[in-house]
């Protein structure tokens, strides 16, 4: 029983998320209600508020889906910075999880979070977003930056430190694509890869 309720309670979670990404596409993160959500994801809102708490911690939970991959991959980047370039590597790293990130949630999404976070009374809302898209990609990074200077190909360095200095740069490219409606996925990637190679040439034995 206890996994049949386990499964049930995923697939409400998943109803749910897949509701919101779509009315707040539809509609805008502002204007959607709990209400709106639960009607269309044929679930009541208790519900909604029970998984969620409210319409900003939902949005968090989908923005935590564009790291899943990023986090489960640690252990292949580590093993790829034995034979791979690290400018590429690293900007592959990054890029991934750029995509990942629009593949659950729009360009047109990103823009309503973007917009939340900077006008949300909630002070906590801030930290945790910032933590939530760069912990993941940060710890990815530091991975292989430590494989490489244990390697020599990169000189003594804070791994911790350079990661999230290239999270930084990250997103500059990421949020520029958001607000520049005609720059295009591969420029903002390409972008990535110049930033990413000057650093890397900068980091070497």
């Amino acid at each position: 029983m206890t996994g049949l309720r386990a499964k049930q309670k995923a697939r409400r979670r998943e109803m749910i998320e897949k509701a919101a990404v779509h009315l707040f596409e539809k509609k805008g993160f502002a204007v959607t209600t709990i209400e709106d959500i639960s009607e269309e994801a044929l679930v009541s809102p208790a519900t909604v508020y029970n998984y969620y708490g409210n319409k900003g911690e939902l949005l968090l939970a989908l923005i935590a889906h564009g790291e899943e991959d990023t986090r489960s991959k640690r252990a292949e980047y580590e093993q790829r910075a034995a034979s791979e370039d690290p400018a590429d590597l690293l900007t592959d790293i990054i890029g991934s999880n750029m995509q990942n990130t629009l593949r659950y949630m729009s360009r047109e999404l990103w823009g309503h979070v973007v917009a939340y976070v900077a006008t949300t009374s909630d002070p906590d809302v801030a930290p945790r977003y910032l933590a939530g898209i760069a912990d993941d990609l940060a710890a990815a990074l530091a991975v292989a930056l430590e494989k490489y200077s244990e390697l020599g190909v990169l000189r003594p360095l804070d791994a911790e430190q350079y990661a999230y200095l290239m999270t930084r740069l990250e997103r500059n490219h990421f949020l520029g694509f958001i607000y520049l409606k005609s720059m295009t996925i591969e420029e903002m990637l390409a972008g990535v890869r110049k930033d990413i190679t000057l650093l890397v040439e900068s980091l070497k034995a």
